[in-house]
């Protein structure tokens, strides 16, 4: 199976095209912040590349979230579109997990993107025999409360963050934890797309007009949306309002 994977949830770009769990190429850039100008052509000249056409593809699979709302609207609606055109298989990976899925030294991971205010998005994971476990979901977690809940899950295991760099925090982290069993993970910390790709591969197919971006914390337009009426949080199709 050939599987094109992409990510456009944070300031890195990134696409590969994988056969079932070997890498055929990958394509990189970092923090350009222009996802919409670049992913199109990085798409187009990857498959160039390795004589390819996107007919040649299997499945489609993307970072669904969390990340940035703007990147992550991108890469999912490119995908969806792919997938819808070409009647294809369409799947949508966690972008926590595929974090953790490029770290290989043992312990709990700890998969994290900073949100402000010692805010993350985050989810605890561990890997067994290659295959990435969750044990704490995906969510929004105040720093108090993430480590908290990896205390609870870690035991004597070493914590390793993989994602935005901690190092500001570590004071604080190891106050919380009552000890320094933690690190930074190395050289892994950008969500890339070959692990995308490499969770895309057992992954259950979706229908591309279901799939829609995890936020993992309501928007701006939802919370002004709810401010301005009072209604409860409902389906996205509430917050368009009619004209």
């Amino acid at each position: 199976m050939k599987i094109l994977s992409m990510t456009t949830a944070t300031n890195h770009l990134s696409v590969a095209i994988s056969e079932d769990n070997k890498l055929i190429a990958e394509k990189n850039e970092e923090d350009q912040r222009n996802h919409s100008e670049h992913l199109d052509p990085m798409i187009s000249q990857i498959l160039k590349d390795n004589n390819l056409t996107l007919n040649d593809i299997d499945r489609f699979a993307v970072a669904q979230g969390p990340g940035s709302y703007t990147g992550l609207r991108i890469g999912i609606t490119t995908a969806k579109m792919f997938s819808s055109i070409l009647n294809k298989e369409l799947v949508g990976v966690s972008t926590l997990a595929a974090l953790a899925q490029g770290v290989q030294a043992d312990g709990v991971i700890v998969a994290e993107l900073d949100a402000r205010n010692k805010n993350f998005f985050a989810g605890i994971y561990v890997k067994e025999n290659g295959e990435v476990k969750n044990l704490v979901e995906d969510g929004h977690y105040h720093l108090d409360e993430l480590i908290k809940k990896a205390k609870q899950v870690a035991s004597v295991h070493k914590l390793i963050f993989v994602g935005s760099d901690i190092d500001k925090y570590r004071q604080e982290i190891s106050d919380l934890l009552g000890n320094d069993n933690f690190m930074q993970a190395k050289d892994v910390n950008q969500v890339s797309a070959k692990n995308i790709g490499l969770l895309a591969l057992d992954a259950q197919p979706m229908d591309p007009d279901e799939m829609i971006p995890k936020y993992l914390r309501r928007t701006q337009a939802e919370l002004d949306w709810h401010k301005k009426t009072g209604k409860a949080y409902g389906p996205d199709s509430d917050y368009v309002e009619e004209v």
